[in-house]
């Protein structure tokens, strides 16, 4: 993990949208109650854009400055973040499964006597596939969601992030609604 990764300052998304959900008025009054929440890295490329709400400006934010980030975790992190918000699925799946990858690889790289850095990187992992989690879905796979968020688990099972979309998902997984890629 690199110094700069420490100054990456992890947020919290409340994801309300229901992107994925059927128009009826009980699915979207769960949504609503017990809300999935995504992870962004605020100074990353795309991170203020995501803060605000402006998913396609991440997009293009990420796409221009992206290539270029010290961070490599954090820039896909924030890629799954905004690909899933405007339900672009492909690209979604793919920033995703980058994000676990490179969180996975950081975590590996990670100096292992360092209580610091071990949890840091235990809780980069976990907001990775957490957040994968949420995206699956949002685009209607239920058996994912719950796989990932298994994970997301024994990597750090007290996040918040964790803990309310496990509560998220328990609440309403009957609310799904299948998407084609």
């Amino acid at each position: 993990m690199t110094s700069h990764s420490r100054k990456l300052r992890v947020l919290s998304l409340v994801l309300y949208a229901g992107l994925s959900l059927a128009s009826t008025t009980a699915a979207w009054a769960d949504v609503q109650a017990q809300p999935f929440v995504l992870t962004a890295y605020g100074s990353a490329p795309g991170g203020k854009d995501l803060l605000r709400g402006h998913y396609p400006a991440a997009v293009q934010q990420l796409r221009s400055d992206g290539r270029h980030a010290l961070e490599p975790a954090a820039v896909s992190a924030n890629s799954c973040v905004a690909f899933a918000m405007t339900q672009r699925w492909r690209a979604a799946q793919d920033a995703c499964d980058a994000a676990v990858h490179d969180a996975r690889d950081a975590r590996l790289g990670a100096a292992p006597w360092t209580e610091s850095a071990t949890i840091s990187t235990d809780r980069a992992l976990a907001a990775a596939y957490s957040d994968r989690a949420v995206m699956r879905w949002m685009a209607g796979d239920a058996q994912g969601a719950h796989a990932d968020l298994e994970r997301a688990c024994t990597f750090a099972p007290q996040a918040g992030f964790v803990v309310r979309n496990v509560r998220a998902l328990r609440a309403h997984p009957s609310a799904l609604h299948a998407h084609g890629s």
